[in-house]
C-alpha cells in the first residue's frame, strides 16, 4: 500500500526530491541512489511507499541509462565482484544491481 496526498494521488516525494536532485549530483551519486532504491524495494524498507520508491528508481534508472553509465557500472560492478574485494555491503549491492540490469537487458542468445 502506498501513502495517498489528500486528493488521493499517490504520494511522491522521493521521487520529487530526486528529480530535483538529478542534473546536480554526479552519475556516481545518482548510481548511489539508484543502489538505495533498489535495496528500499527489495526489502520493503520505504519512507513513503513502494510506488514513489519504484517511480524515484526508474527516474534514476533512465536517466543512467542515458548517459551511458549504466553500461560502465555493469562492466564495473562484474570486474568487482569478479576480484573478489568488495566489502559485504558493497558485494550485495553490486549483485542486486547485476540481477535487476539482468533483467532489463538480458544476454543476447548466442547466434549459431
Amino acid at each position: 500500500m502506498h501513502s495517498l496526498t489528500e486528493s488521493g494521488e499517490p504520494e511522491l516525494s522521493v521521487y520529487y526530491r530526486h528529480l530535483a536532485a538529478l542534473l546536480q549530483r554526479s552519475d556516481e551519486e545518482n548510481f548511489r541512489a539508484l543502489l538505495d532504491q533498489a535495496r528500499r524495494v527489495s526489502r520493503g524498507e520505504y519512507e513513503t511507499g513502494l510506488y514513489d520508491h519504484q517511480q524515484a528508481f526508474r527516474l534514476l534508472w533512465r536517466h543512467l541509462e542515458r548517459s551511458g553509465y549504466l553500461r560502465r557500472a555493469h562492466r564495473e560492478a562484474r570486474a568487482g565482484l569478479a576480484s573478489g574485494h568488495a566489502a559485504p555491503a558493497e558485494r550485495a549491492d553490486l549483485e542486486l544491481f547485476l540481477t535487476v540490469y539482468g533483467q532489463v537487458h538480458p544476454p543476447a542468445a548466442a547466434s549459431a
